[in-house]
């Protein structure tokens, strides 16, 4: 749940206007496809794993052998927790537990407890094995062990025998050939963990711990340490030296750690898009990911070359762990994927093929801007599966530039208008209602009607008339979640819904209330997230016209001014229960998008609430947020193929695996939630700003009041830069005193109504 109404307004305003990650090289734009040489494709193999053990770690790849680490079997008489290490061949046979490898070989012989913690492995070109180790050894006092609480107690105030941070050597088998103790640069840390480590040619230890580099030498003779921004990794280059990537005084840096001048070499600046970066090979100096990709650094010309689209080869990324190159020019991928039956570990190599020998598809362009992740695993699922059709996706956050973080909505815009139209949008970033208002979408209902297996009635009636345009349906939703404002009856009114004058003359009833609305609330950004979420109530696109001149806008211009223009954050922050509690905040905004958020919104209020919904004209401010929406274009090559894709977000299966950030728009997998909320015992607690709410059954009456709340969404949030543009302008020459609320409003209505007209 958000928090107040300063965390609603910047995180939905930066989730619908702006993008969350930069990307790197060009592609193909617009729905032409030019297909690619080649293409990478995947054979995933399930990691093979020891009996007893659900979790591994430290995968890391040298030759034709795996190396990684896995909590050690333990069973009801055993008292030490610790860590093993297994070897596997890479087709994931003979899986080998390494069997001299001890990590409590050490332990005083007067502890009954203790705990080892591996934190990385490297190993050395001999075939030794690295690791860096953290435990300890402990008492617990006296109590009861069969209680849990106090057992946590007496875990709690432990009585530590000897504890212990090191880098130890090991033989293949194991045993211990060296140990280097570094528990000097644990001392006096609250909380210690080595971020980075990795050993090179000449056994030289490199340890990355928060801003430093520390180095030590192959007998664990302490050399240097360097300052970082932060200790984020370490790759080997060609040269076999070792190099840091992570943040430096230029963005994003790879610099060279040199040994014999102890200080850093040549430093080189990353790509910014550069989020992980990989050793290389004879051919690339390194690699490096995106979101989108996976590219090299040639050694010769330093050029980046896009080795791979992790869509085009049939990969989510979620979960990337080590990227290696095969001598066989493969590329050999692990995966630490969450699934609801647990974590899954996958091996994948991926091979280079020529895209002449891939089965004939129908190849059909989605358009995007941030792929939102559950869907690109959808996508992935869906081009592994078919046998008729693929989904090629183009995300224009790509061409955003540090200069321009809209760039690639520009772009993509300028390519709609001028006819180069993919065959899908994803809607949920862009100026979805210019599209459908220029004739540019199809009436998703036309294919619900005409599809064997759905019906309109399958889903949340209330939010797709919400998403209605003259009765037609432009764009689908897996999810949705509804904006609205409320309080305490006895303050806001014991009726949903109000205009602007009854919010201003509940606001002006309560002077005691200095922050109304919660903390961090300037003029600017309420006026901005109001309009988003009220565009319907001042703009037609389908008449192509605006009423910006309307009273309700007059009043909210007026309300914004005696706002602060901006907020000093350097005061001490107050959480918002006390707030509530203190008559200082006397409405919440949120974004409701789960059951659990509604006991957690009465508890805030003392247990008894009113949704009023946003100020409106019509009294019905109940705005219908979309999150993730698609839309498929007038121009789409294949309507029954991209229908095949699109419908699998509306199914009960994937709804009921995918509703975690909002309400299903499918009726019976919201029907099963409720049913469930008021069935099945709840356990644990929900917060908001730290605000503990125990979780308890859903009563019929809580039920129906959230209904009601679904019941009355009306209009959809909506975001057009221009438009934001031409009203901040004016508002913000009102603000300063420069012209009157009158002048402001008429200079608005003037350049929207001469925006609109040429748009729609």
């Amino acid at each position: 749940m958000k928090r107040t109404i300063v965390c609603l307004i910047i995180v939905l305003i930066a989730s619908l206007m702006l993008t969350a990650l930069l990307t790197g090289c060009g592609s193909n734009t617009g729905g032409d496809f030019d297909p690619p040489e080649f293409v990478f494709l995947p054979d995933i193999i399930p990691f093979p794993m020891p009996e007893g053990v659900s979790w591994i770690d430290n995968i890391t790849i040298l030759g034709d052998t795996a190396y990684f680490t896995a909590m050690a079997n333990m069973d009801e008489d055993d008292t030490f927790s610790s860590y093993d290490i297994y070897t596997m061949d890479l087709d994931g046979s003979n899986v080998k537990i390494l069997p001299n490898y001890n990590t409590a070989a050490d332990a005083p012989a007067d502890v009954e407890n203790g705990s080892v913690q591996i934190y990385s492995i490297s190993i050395d070109k001999a075939g030794n094995i690295w690791v860096a180790e953290r435990g300890e050894y402990y008492n617990l006092p006296e109590g009861n062990s069969d209680d849990e609480e106090w057992d946590w107690e007496r875990w709690y105030n432990r009585i530590i025998v000897k504890e212990f941070t090191r880098v130890r050597k090991l033989d293949n088998t194991g045993a211990e050939i060296l140990s280097i103790d570094i528990g000097h640069l644990a001392t006096g840390q609250e909380w210690f963990y080595i971020y980075a480590f990795i050993v090179d040619e000449n056994n030289n230890v490199y340890i990355g711990f928060e801003s430093m580099i520390h180095v030590f030498d192959s007998e664990g003779r302490a050399l240097f340490t360097l300052d970082v921004q932060w200790a984020e990794r370490f790759i080997k280059l060609q040269d076999g030296s070792i190099a840091h990537a992570g943040w430096g005084g230029r963005g994003r840096e790879l610099s060279k750690i040199d040994v014999a001048g102890k200080r850093f070499g040549e430093t080189i600046a990353l790509p910014n898009n550069a989020h992980n970066v990989y050793q290389g090979n004879d051919e690339y100096t390194y690699l490096f990911t995106d979101n989108i990709g996976l590219y090299g650094i040639e050694a010769a010309s330093g050029d980046t070359v896009m080795l791979l689209n992790w869509i085009d080869s049939d990969m989510t990324q979620d979960g990337l762990g080590s990227i290696t190159f095969l001598s066989d020019g493969r590329i050999l991928v692990t995966s630490q994927i969450s699934t609801n039956e647990g974590m899954r570990f996958e091996l994948t190599f991926l091979s280079k093929v020529p895209y002449s020998e891939l089965p004939e598809r129908t190849v059909l362009t989605l358009a995007t801007f941030y792929l939102d992740w559950n869907i690109r695993s959808a996508i992935v699922q869906f081009n592994r599966t078919s046998t008729t059709h693929r989904i090629r996706v183009i995300d224009y956050a790509e061409f955003n530039t540090e200069d321009d973080w809209q760039a690639g909505l520009t772009r993509l815009s300028t390519e709609i208008i001028s006819g180069n139209v993919p065959d899908l949008l994803d809607v949920s970033n862009l100026p979805f209602n210019q599209y459908a208002a220029k004739g540019l979408l199809l009436d998703i209902y036309t294919l619900i009607d005409s599809d064997p297996e759905l019906n309109r009635s399958d889903f949340v009636e209330s939010a797709l008339r919400a998403a209605e345009i003259n009765g037609s349906l432009y764009q689908i939703f897996p999810s949705f979640s509804v904006i609205t404002m409320f309080g305490h009856p006895s303050v806001v009114g014991s009726y949903p819904g109000w205009n602007m004058e009854e919010f201003v003359a509940a606001l002006k009833a309560h002077p005691n209330a200095d922050y109304p609305l919660g903390q961090g609330l300037t003029r600017l950004n309420l006026l901005q997230a109001l309009f988003m979420f009220s565009m319907d109530d001042y703009v037609d696109w389908e008449s192509g016209t605006v009423s910006f001149d309307s009273n309700d806008f007059i009043t909210l211009l007026e309300f914004a001014k005696t706002l602060p223009e901006e907020y000093d954050w350097d005061n001490d922050y107050i959480p918002t229960h006390e707030l509530i509690m203190a008559g200082r905040q006397i409405i919440y905004v949120t974004n409701f998008s789960f059951l659990d958020e509604y006991h957690m919104s009465r508890a805030l209020f003392g247990g008894e609430i009113v949704f009023k919904g946003l100020p409106a004209e019509n009294r019905n401010g109940f705005s219908l947020s979309t999150g993730t929406a698609f839309a498929i274009t007038s121009k789409c090559k294949d309507t029954e193929g991209a229908w095949a894709f699109l419908r699998t977000f509306l199914k009960e299966d994937w709804q009921s695996e995918n509703h975690w950030y909002g309400i299903p728009i499918n009726k019976h997998v919201l029907d099963k939630m409720f049913h469930d909320a008021k069935t099945e015992e709840r356990g644990g607690a929900g917060s908001i700003d730290n605000f503990l709410v125990e979780h308890e059954k859903m009563t019929q009456a809580d039920a129906d009041h959230i209904m009601s709340l679904i019941n009355s969404v009306s209009g959809t949030v909506g975001q057009d830069d221009t438009l934001w543009t031409i009203i901040s302008e004016s508002a913000e020459s009102f603000f300063n005193g420069q012209i009157t609320v009158h002048d402001a409003v008429r200079v608005i209505q003037n350049r929207a109504s001469i925006y609109i007209a040429e748009q729609s």
